[in-house]
């Protein structure tokens, strides 16, 4: 009942920063536009944290090692970034609105199959569909918002990250119950039924962007991104591995990845309708973001995707009340970014917000990886101390994380799928890296609890030693390189 009444805190503010949002606007249709596509974000984003508190079930009930187990995260944010990279330049050519209802029927499909799956590889490859069709609702989620509301585009985009902890609060609270009370499978069919409402919503509500019946695909270069992509952080997750085999093959791929992608710049430098605008990944602005979301995801969605299993390693939680402490991080997330959203961003500007956040997340980092719950009074109770930590860490999110989103598009606004799309595929590349990092300290550690902490003190030190490339981010007040808009096409 505790977590459940917690819960009703970061749902009451993020309806109070959309209500404040919407007074602004004139019609009605875009509220609901809106909150349809606000309920594909939860939907896409409780089917990825579900998966943090239900590892040691999955492990009893697939008779899988934490190796096999943890691929089913692993998999999930590699497909998720190629997914991400993707979207972007299909919709444009396809349009937003079947990209986007496509995406969640493959994404309710993937889930279903996961939750029925025999076996461990069968239930990763079905994890894998899910990721395909999860990762391509946010970049195409933000060109919908985007079009609906172009003068409030700022304020929209920033209260994404309001709506998002809500999907991260019911996967690992509400999953965790049901894993508990339930079983696992039955967790990873809770997204589902908001899945097919938002598929019926987008079907009434959101208008096509593009009708364009011969468009042409870059499957080239499409096969390039993803190949590239596929090989590095493939290359990263086999490294934990501890095998022969596994390490040459980690090594391979990773030498492969650089040739690779070579090619798949010079492809798209002469190609006329690219997968990926060159200037998306050759202007320094957005060089500097991409470079400072790998960092950025792997400190935020890294570190965070492993405190439920932290906890009941640590503290011997058990899964609802490990998912439950994520709560703390959550409210204070969507506290920090509703605020930051409606009233600093426009004031304040892009690089304060992302410094200040910075500092707040890096502490909080570093208490957890010093060890500061080894040392506790017996007075307090484990559960609140790190459900403090955990609301510091999420205050400093809700700080940076709008004016992260907000980081480029405005330099060429018709691009913004395209941009977005990248953001996402760069912050889970961070964040594999990360559960990567930390899922080799597990294998090779005795003390699990302790592995995570190290992770978490380099975390730390490397938001820390990333400062200074907000100083090359955009600021928000620069001006546009791409002056052409993108109108919805006369009804």
């Amino acid at each position: 009942m505790r977590a459940l009444y917690c819960l009703s805190f970061p749902v009451m503010a993020g309806c109070q920063g959309l209500r404040m949002f919407m007074v602004q606007t004139t019609s009605k249709r875009r509220f609901a536009v809106f909150g349809v596509v606000a309920l594909a974000l939860l939907v896409s984003t409780m089917n990825l944290t579900v998966a943090f508190v239900v590892l040691p079930q999955m492990r009893e009930g697939l008779n899988a090692s934490l190796t096999w187990v943890g691929w089913t995260i692993t998999a999930y944010q590699l497909t998720q970034a190629v997914s991400m990279s993707l979207a972007g330049k299909v919709s444009d050519q396809l349009g937003r609105r079947r990209t986007f209802m496509v995406s969640l029927a493959i994404f309710s499909l993937g889930s279903l199959g996961a939750a029925l799956a025999p076996n461990v590889s069968t239930h990763i490859l079905l994890r894998m569909v899910a990721a395909l069709g999860g990762g391509a609702i946010m970049p195409v989620a933000a060109a919908i918002v985007s079009l609906e509301f172009p003068k409030e585009r700022a304020k929209a985009l920033g209260l994404f990250t309001s709506i998002m902890p809500i999907g991260w609060i019911l996967g690992p609270t509400v999953g965790g119950l049901i894993a508990d009370e339930v079983s696992w499978r039955a967790a990873f069919l809770m997204p589902l039924p908001f899945a097919a409402l938002a598929i019926v919503g987008s079907a009434f509500l959101i208008r096509e962007s593009s009708e364009r019946k011969n468009a042409n695909l870059d499957l080239r270069g499409a096969a390039l991104l993803t190949a590239a992509i596929a090989s590095f952080m493939l290359a990263l997750s086999l490294f934990r591995v501890d095998a022969g085999t596994a390490t040459a093959a980690a090594w391979a791929l990773l030498l492969a990845s650089a040739p690779i992608a070579w090619l798949f710049w010079r492809h798209e430098a002469h190609t006329e309708d690219a997968i990926v605008d060159p200037a998306l990944l050759r202007l320094r602005p957005f060089v500097a973001a991409n470079i400072y979301n790998v960092i950025w995801g792997a400190a935020s969605i890294g570190s965070s995707a492993f405190i439920p299993f932290y906890a009941m390693v640590q503290f011997g939680f058990e899964s609802s009340r490990a998912g439950a402490v994520l709560i703390g991080l959550e409210v204070a997330l969507i506290v920090g970014s509703t605020v930051t959203s409606l009233f600093l961003l426009r004031r304040v500007g892009y690089r304060p917000l992302l410094f200040a956040g910075g500092v707040v997340m890096s502490g909080a980092l570093l208490a957890v990886g010093v060890g500061l719950f080894d040392v506790l009074p017996d007075s307090i109770s484990p559960f609140w101390a790190l459900f403090g930590v955990l609301a510091v860490a999420g205050l400093g999110m809700g700080i940076q994380a709008p004016a992260s989103n907000n980081a480029g598009i405005e330099l060429m606004p018709s691009h913004i799928s395209s941009i977005v799309g990248l953001r996402g595929m760069f912050r889970f590349a961070g964040s594999v890296i990360a559960t990567t990092l930390i899922f080799f300290l597990l294998s090779g550690s005795e003390d699990t609890a302790r592995g995570v902490e190290i992770v978490y003190l380099g975390l730390a030190v490397l938001m820390f030693a990333a400062a200074p490339i907000i100083m090359l981010m955009p600021t928000g007040r620069e001006r546009r390189i791409d002056q052409q808009a993108e109108p919805y096409p006369t009804p």
